[in-house]
């Protein structure tokens, strides 16, 4: 893993970052990613909410998914 990965409404899809990751997984994280974007532009996630999900809780996410722990 290279420490970092793109998220957000501009990123490519998990399963072009991370060619080596399950087909399901990076479905997965791509859902997740396209769902905090969604709820963040809905006004459903704060700016504060959606700071920590995209800087703390996502990330932690994406290691597991990409480490093969989900």
């Amino acid at each position: 893993m290279s420490g970092t990965f793109e998220q957000g409404w501009a990123a490519r899809p998990f399963a072009q970052q991370f060619p080596e990751m399950n087909a399901d997984e990076a479905k997965r994280l791509d859902y997740i990613n396209t769902s905090i974007t969604t709820l963040y532009l809905a006004g459903l996630l704060t700016d504060k909410q959606a700071n920590e999900i995209r800087t703390k809780k996502f990330p932690r996410v994406v290691t597991k998914a990409v480490l093969g722990k989900r």
